[in-house]
């Protein structure tokens, strides 16, 4: 008996070969045909793992808030560049690797985790941005790491452009915290400036880039 070619038999399982061409595939694994049922059954399972690749994919908007945790080639070229009077915090955590539990992956807010270290501080950041939305917010924590508390009442938080342009600034509270919210803009830096230590600066990837 010879057997259905691999083209025609794809066409069947999508659906978009020709009547007569489809009259004759089903004939031929109705007359069982076992050789030409088992590659049926695979091309079947391959379009069936096709159609589920979009629930695959991350939501875009979570998507483009990861990017946020990693520095940017241009960042560390500005760095090296620049005299030593700031500290580039290390990233040490980033909630972006941990998988979500299944009801919150489809939900209208995303919140995203990342920890950072310089100078002896701890810097907790918590992204957030609602579907459809171009405010993005930050909400967070810094520790001062040797005392179990936060640094100075004098600590500032400071967004701004890579050319320096203040975009946000935000006090801290007694306990370290502060809340920022501000538009989609190109790339970013978070500034912590405290008394007594180099501002430790945060480089930011814009979540609205592709």
């Amino acid at each position: 008996m010879e057997h259905l070619a691999e083209q025609p038999l794809v066409d069947f399982v999508r659906g978009v070969c020709a009547p007569p061409i489809a009259r004759g595939i089903k004939a031929h694994l109705d007359a069982g045909c076992s050789k030409c049922q088992t590659a049926l059954h695979s091309w079947n399972r391959v379009r069936h793992l096709a159609a589920q690749e979009d629930s695959y994919t991350p939501p875009e908007n979570l998507v483009h808030m990861a990017k946020f945790a990693f520095v940017s080639q241009a960042a560390q070229r500005v760095q090296s560049d620049l005299p030593t009077t700031w500290t580039l915090a290390n990233l040490i955590f980033n909630g972006f690797t941990q998988p979500l539990p299944a009801g919150y992956r489809s939900g209208t807010l995303n919140v995203w985790q990342v920890i950072y270290e310089a100078e002896g501080l701890t810097v907790d950041l918590r992204f957030g941005r609602r579907s459809q939305s171009k405010v993005v917010y930050i909400v967070g924590q810094i520790l001062d790491k040797h005392a179990t508390r936060a640094p100075h009442s004098d600590t500032t938080v400071e967004l701004s452009t890579e050319n320096d342009q203040l975009v946000a600034t935000s006090p801290i509270t007694v306990m370290g915290e502060f809340h920022i919210e501000f538009q989609e803009k190109g790339p970013l830096w978070l500034s912590v400036k405290t008394s007594g230590r180099n501002p430790v600066r945060i480089p930011l990837a814009n979540p609205a880039l592709g």
